[in-house]
C-alpha cells in the first residue's frame, strides 16, 4: 500500500515536472544547402568481379586507413586516396578461410583496436576469424560462447568497463562480444583474450532479472516481453555494452514462426555496466515497433547514446501498417531516459523505411542512414505500388546533425538511382503461414545495411543495391538481385569537427531537407517519459 501511494506521488511529480519542461517539436523544415555530398562505389570481391550478397557489414582500420567491407562470402579491403585532382580507391580480396556461404555473415573491426573479425553463422555457434593487418593474415577462434545460439548474430568489441574482469588478455586491451537470438530471446557471450575464446552466454531480456524494478508483475515475469531479434551490438569509450533490441513490452503473438514477436511495444535497448555479466533493459517512451527492421545505436564522444529505428504501428496482431518513419532519440544517462523522438523521413516525403543504422563522431556529430519510399501501404507483402500502380521505388538517405541533435539534415543520396523497386521483405522466409502466405517475395536485401566512418569523420554506408540490370530503366520489374555497395561521404562537413573544410567543397546545387527541432525535453526533468512497460 505505501509503495502505491509512494508510485502515485512520484507521477503526479513528474506530470507537474514534464508540464513546466518544453517537449521536443519539429518547428521548422525547409530545403537547404546540403552541407556534406556524398558519392557511390560498386565494391569488388576476388578477380576484381563485382560483389554481391545481402546483409553487408563493413568497419574501418584507423591503423592502415582501410575500409573492410564484408558480405557473403567474401571481404572486401578498401583504401581511398583524396588529392586535388580527385579520388582514387583500390580494392583487394582479403577474405578469411572462414568466409564461405552460411547462414549469415558478419565483419567487424574494433575502431580502438582495428582488429577485424569475420563471423559465419552455422546454426549452434559460427566459424570465426580475425585479422590484425587488414586481411593479410587471418587467426581462427572458437567462434562463439555456450548458450549463444541460433541466429542473426553480432559481433562487437571496445574497452573493458572498470574495474576489468580479472584473466582479462595482458596483450589484448578490449573486450570482444557475440550475440545470437535463440527464437525466444538473445544472449551475449565475453571473450577476455580478444576474441580467441568466450565465455557463456548470459540473457539480455526476458529473464525478471534484466527488469528487476519493473512495476507490472506480468511483464517482470516475461523480462520486459522483448523480441527476440537484436541489432549490432556497440561498445561506449567507457566500457558500457549496447544491444538495441527491435521491440520489447508489447503483446505477444504468433505471428512469427522462427522468433517471438509482440504486438506493439516500443525499441529498447539493453546495457551492460559490468563487461557482459549482467544486463538491464531500457525502452524508448514515445517510439512504437512494427515488428519489421533492426534498431541501431552508438555513443558519441561526449558519452552521449543514440538510437535510431522504424517508427510504426499495426492495426491489431493480424495486420501491417501502411506507413513507417525513421526517427531517432538520445540519453545522457546510459539509456535509463530518452529525449522525445524526431522524425527524420517524413520531411522528405518518404512514407516507409527500412534498415536503420547509425554512427556517431565528435560531441553532438551523428549520421543516420536508411532506405526509404514514397509509397503508402503494406511493404511486407506482394502488391506494394506507388501513387502510379508501378512497383514502389527505394532509396538510400543520410541524415546529419551537428549539434546534438536540435538540427538534422536529411540527403537523398541516390536521387536517379533506386536501391530497390517493390516490396522490402523482413519477415524471414520460413515464416509464411496458413493465415499470412503471401508474404514479399523479394528477399534479395535480407535484413540489413550498415554504417563507418573513418579517421577524418567521413561516413561511409554499407548498401545492398536491389535494383541493377533492367531494373534500373524498366519501372516496371521488380527487384530480385543485389549488388554490393559502399555511399561515401565524398565532400563537406563529416563527424570530426578538426577536418571541417578539409574534406573537399560540396558542388553547388546538392540539397537536403533541414529540420529544426527547437525545443528538446531536458533529461533532469524527464521522470515522467523515464516510465517503462506500465499496464
Amino acid at each position: 500500500m505505501q509503495r502505491s501511494v509512494a508510485r502515485r506521488a512520484a507521477l503526479v511529480m513528474s506530470l507537474g515536472l514534464a508540464v513546466a519542461a518544453p517537449l521536443s517539436a519539429l518547428a521548422t523544415s525547409h530545403n537547404t544547402a546540403a552541407p556534406a555530398s556524398f558519392k557511390a562505389y560498386t565494391v569488388l570481391s576476388g578477380n576484381n568481379k563485382v560483389a554481391n550478397g545481402g546483409e553487408p557489414s563493413i568497419g574501418f582500420d584507423p591503423k592502415r586507413h582501410a575500409i573492410i567491407y564484408g558480405a557473403e562470402g567474401h571481404e572486401t579491403q578498401m583504401v581511398f586516396k583524396d588529392t586535388p585532382h580527385g579520388t582514387s580507391l583500390s580494392q583487394k580480396d582479403v577474405s578469411a578461410p572462414t568466409a564461405v556461404t552460411s547462414l549469415d555473415a558478419i565483419t567487424f573491426t574494433d575502431k580502438y583496436t582495428g582488429r577485424t573479425f569475420d563471423s559465419q553463422l552455422l546454426g549452434a555457434c559460427s566459424a570465426m576469424a580475425y585479422t590484425d593487418d587488414a586481411g593479410a593474415n587471418w587467426t581462427p577462434t572458437s567462434g562463439c560462447g555456450q548458450n549463444t545460439l541460433l541466429d542473426h548474430q553480432s559481433v562487437g568489441g571496445g574497452p573493458f568497463h572498470a574495474p576489468v574482469p580479472a584473466g582479462a588478455s595482458p596483450v589484448y586491451p578490449d573486450a570482444v562480444y557475440y550475440c545470437a537470438q535463440n527464437g525466444f530471446n538473445a544472449s551475449c557471450a565475453v571473450s577476455l583474450d580478444g576474441g580467441l575464446t568466450f565465455g557463456p552466454g548470459q540473457y539480455i531480456s526476458d529473464t525478471p532479472a534484466n527488469d528487476p524494478t519493473d512495476p507490472n508483475p506480468q511483464l517482470a515475469a516475461q523480462g520486459g516481453a522483448c523480441s527476440g531479434l537484436h541489432g549490432h551490438i556497440r561498445v561506449g569509450p567507457d566500457g558500457t555494452a549496447y544491444v538495441p533490441l527491435k521491440g520489447c513490452g508489447g503483446t505477444p503473438t504468433a505471428n512469427n514462426l522462427t522468433n517471438s514477436e509482440f504486438f506493439g511495444g516500443s525499441p529498447a535497448v539493453s546495457v551492460s555496466k559490468d563487461n557482459g555479466t549482467t544486463w538491464t533493459v531500457h525502452m524508448v517512451p514515445g517510439a512504437h515497433n512494427q515488428d519489421e527492421s533492426d534498431n541501431a545505436i552508438d555513443v558519441d564522444k561526449g558519452g552521449r547514446l543514440w538510437m535510431t529505428w522504424e517508427d510504426g504501428t499495426n492495426p491489431d496482431p493480424n495486420s501491417y501498417g501502411t506507413s513507417s518513419s525513421e526517427r531517432v532519440a538520445y540519453s545522457d544517462d546510459q539509456g535509463s531516459h530518452w529525449s522525445k523522438p524526431v522524425d527524420l523521413s517524413t520531411i522528405v516525403g518518404v512514407h516507409n523505411v527500412q534498415f536503420p543504422e547509425l554512427i556517431a563522431g565528435d560531441k553532438g556529430r551523428v549520421a543516420v542512414a536508411f532506405i526509404g519510399t514514397n509509397a503508402i501501404g503494406n511493404d511486407q507483402h506482394n502488391g506494394f505500388v506507388g501513387k502510379d500502380g508501378l512497383p514502389a521505388v527505394w532509396h538510400l538517405y543520410v541524415a546529419l546533425t551537428y549539434d546534438n541533435g536540435k538540427h538534422w539534415t536529411t540527403i537523398d543520396t541516390t536521387p536517379k538511382d533506386a536501391v530497390q523497386r517493390g516490396c522490402v521483405l523482413m519477415e524471414g522466409t520460413s515464416n509464411k503461414t496458413v493465415q499470412d502466405n503471401d508474404l514479399c517475395s523479394q528477399r534479395n536485401m535480407l535484413d540489413f545495411n550498415d554504417i563507418t566512418m573513418d579517421d577524418q569523420g567521413r561516413v561511409y554506408v554499407a548498401y545492398s543495391d536491389g535494383c541493377i540490370d533492367s531494373c534500373v530503366t524498366d519501372r516496371t520489374v521488380k527487384s530480385k538481385s543485389d549488388r554490393d555497395m559502399v555511399m561515401r561521404l565524398q565532400a563537406g562537413k563529416g563527424l570530426i569537427a578538426k577536418y571541417d573544410g578539409k574534406l573537399g567543397k560540396v558542388a553547388a546545387g546538392t540539397t537536403g531537407v533541414t529540420t529544426s527541432a527547437v525545443f528538446l525535453l531536458p533529461l533532469a526533468t524527464a521522470a515522467m517519459v523515464s516510465r517503462r512497460r506500465r499496464a
